[in-house]
């Protein structure tokens, strides 16, 4: 089974001021990420307004992120998750094919009053059976309606292709719980504020917002932990809580990609219908970066 451990930024799409993907803006961004300490990147994903794009977007928007890794050692985690079981398995092959190591599959939400236990068991294990690469299951219930539960994430564990989740519910207990029952279940948090505590239950990294331009003291974080530095850790942790707030729950996509603008990232529009940050807004993100060392 494939180590997928480390820190990993779902990384926006740089779109121009006509809301075209900008590749060329997108090709210098993953120059810099790799050369940032960061173990590979998400693509397509929440941060990356996927459900804004076509699926023509998603597959060629991967091309480019899985070209642009190759003969790097960071990894490509494709977003593949479809609101049908045979757009989720085209897509997820495609991205196998295509060079992804993993992907990452958020559960169909739209019929979520629908998605029982057994239609997302039937859902994903139809998905893994078909799939050339390994899966993580993606609980997001902010974006979804759908908190995948603790009897449903133990039985999707128990796939050999279903190796681990990104739990951006930050839900440390439940995830615990997983873990105790498949210990090699490989665990990621969804937000930066969740990192430490998820390493603190045997999780193996994050897939985060935060990481699109703060990987160093993330990284900064992840060692002092592994090294057994909890007190330098646990100061990291917190230094870190209100610019991660800012760039995800606050202020969404729009203040993630402002932030990126300001921290040597092109970050760029958004798609309508989300808009710019305002100035009052802008200067707040500001404040926060400026103690932030990147």
């Amino acid at each position: 089974m494939i180590d997928l451990s480390g820190l990993y930024p779902p990384i926006v799409t740089a779109f121009d001021d006509n809301e075209n993907i900008a590749y060329d803006k997108l090709q210098l961004n993953l120059q810099h990420w790799v050369s940032q300490p960061l173990d590979g990147v998400v693509m397509p994903g929440s941060n990356s307004e996927a459900a804004f794009m076509t699926e023509d977007e998603h597959i060629s928007i991967m091309k480019v992120c899985a070209d642009s890794l190759k003969g790097t050692n960071k990894r490509l985690i494709a977003g593949t998750g479809m609101e049908t079981t045979a757009g989720t398995i085209k897509m997820t092959q495609i991205a196998g094919r295509l060079g992804a190591a993993a992907a990452l599959i958020l559960p169909p939400h739209f019929f979520k009053a629908s998605m029982k236990h057994d239609v997302l068991i039937s859902h994903y294990y139809a998905v893994a059976d078909e799939s050339p690469i390994p899966i993580l299951v993606y609980n997001v219930p902010a974006f979804t309606g759908i908190d995948i539960t603790l009897e449903t994430m133990i039985a999707l564990a128990n796939h050999p292709m279903i190796i681990g989740a990104k739990d951006s519910s930050a839900n440390v207990v439940k995830m615990a719980h997983v873990l105790a029952a498949v210990p090699d279940f490989q665990v990621f948090a969804g937000t930066g504020s969740a990192l430490l505590p998820f390493l603190s239950i045997g999780g193996c990294g994050g897939v985060m917002a935060l990481a699109n331009f703060a990987a160093k003291p993330l990284r900064q974080l992840y060692e002092a932990f592994n090294n057994g530095n909890m007190k330098e850790a646990t100061r990291i942790q917190l230094s870190l809580a209100h610019i991660n707030a800012a760039v995800t729950s606050q202020y969404g996509v729009s203040g993630l990609k402002y932030a990126m603008d300001r921290s040597g990232f092109y970050g760029g529009p958004t798609r309508r219908p989300l808009l710019a940050l305002g100035e009052s807004d802008r200067r707040k993100i500001d404040q926060l970066l400026i103690n932030l060392d990147l």
